[in-house]
């Protein structure tokens, strides 16, 4: 248990540095993970059906991505399984940080012992308010046993362990706000147009979003050991109802931020967006007086993740980068590409191309 508790600490501590590093702004890019899959079936409700949690999960899943993409062509959808496959907790995770998502979405299905028990509930990474929030988390933790050498991967973590979850709580406090906001959401939705039982936000210790880099949350949809539950999810028109409820919410919550966004930019006085053309990097310091390149004054430094990183000129408008890019080539860089700088600091392309709308 020390082993484990030490671990999160260092992993804390990294995983602050990233989010500080990464700034990137608006809602570009999303992870929808469908829980449990191939030889985990998740939970399997009243046995009335031959498709489990894990089926259920996925046809929303895909129709949730489907709206999504139909609505914003520009936004990036990826799923950590598209078909009846196991994949591991930690790997759901790692797909969502190493592609450096604005969101991260596990879909799950309840169950519990009452049959008469149903309605939906959306958690975010926290400390456990109840036993009952602890007892949600245990179940999907569970998938971990089924992992390959799970006590080294997860580093002394046991799911089945109230202890472990210690841990577990001090992760995803920088992204909590975001993450409430759009569980919030996603519950009023469920409750006002999909007419559901508003089971509440809830927090407990899930390791599938514990260790992401972004506001994630974890949807439960509802109780598939309640009958009319059951039917109601295993259906058609049920599912499309699920997913729209949860497409919805991250509309409303994808322009609230942008919203936000772009009223913080205008409110500040003396914004100065520019553009330059990115043409080096290395590990160690290069000499500009070296570079050949005649109007040295344009060259500008910057580090960035440990890299030493050089640009070109800094223009106001993408009409006057394709001159600089061109006076680039001939001087034989032909490897460059467009950065964008707000006041200074680097910033995302989308983002500069939201401000400029």
């Amino acid at each position: 248990m020390k082993r484990f508790l030490l671990y999160f600490l260092t992993i804390f501590s990294l995983n602050s540095n990233i989010i500080c590093q990464n700034n990137e702004l608006g809602i570009n890019k999303i992870v929808i993970d469908p829980g449990h899959g191939g030889k985990d079936p998740g939970n399997i409700g009243t046995g009335r059906y031959h498709k489990s949690e894990k089926d259920v999960v996925l046809d929303v899943s895909k129709l949730l991505g489907k709206y999504l993409v139909e609505a914003f062509p520009s936004l990036e959808v990826i799923y950590t399984r598209q078909d009846d496959r196991f994949v591991k907790l930690s790997e759901r995770t790692r797909i969502a940080n190493d592609e450096k998502a604005d969101l991260f979405l596990s879909i799950h299905c309840d169950a519990f012992d009452d049959k008469k028990v149903f309605g939906s509930t959306t958690y975010v990474m926290g400390v456990h308010k109840s036993e009952s929030n602890l007892n949600v988390a245990i179940r999907e933790n569970s998938s971990i046993l089924l992992e390959n050498n799970y006590q080294m991967n997860y580093e002394g973590f046991n799911p089945s362990e109230p202890e472990s979850y210690i841990a577990l709580s001090m992760y995803q406090t920088d992204h909590l706000n975001n993450s409430l906001l759009l569980a919030t959401k996603i519950q009023n939705q469920f409750r006002e147009r999909v007419s559901r039982k508003d089971r509440g936000v809830k927090q407990a210790g899930f390791m599938v979003i514990s260790r992401a880099t972004m506001p994630s949350v974890l949807v439960e949809l509802g109780f598939l050991t309640n009958y009319n539950e059951e039917d109601f999810l295993h259906s058609k028109s049920g599912k499309i109802y699920m997913a729209s409820a949860i497409f919805r919410a991250i509309k409303d919550y994808k322009i609230e931020l942008e919203t936000s966004i772009l009223e913080n930019y205008v409110k500040k006085p003396q914004q100065e967006l520019v553009f330059s053309v990115q043409f080096l990097s290395s590990v160690s310091k290069v000499s500009i007086s070296e570079l050949k390149i005649e109007n040295k004054d344009k060259i500008f430094e910057f580090n960035e993740k440990n890299l030493f990183k050089y640009s070109y000129g800094k223009v106001k408008s993408l009409e006057e980068v394709k001159k600089l890019k061109e006076q680039l080539g001939n001087y034989g860089f032909s490897d460059t590409f467009t950065i964008a700088i707000l006041n200074g600091s680097k910033i995302s392309l989308s983002d500069a191309l939201l401000i400029l709308k």
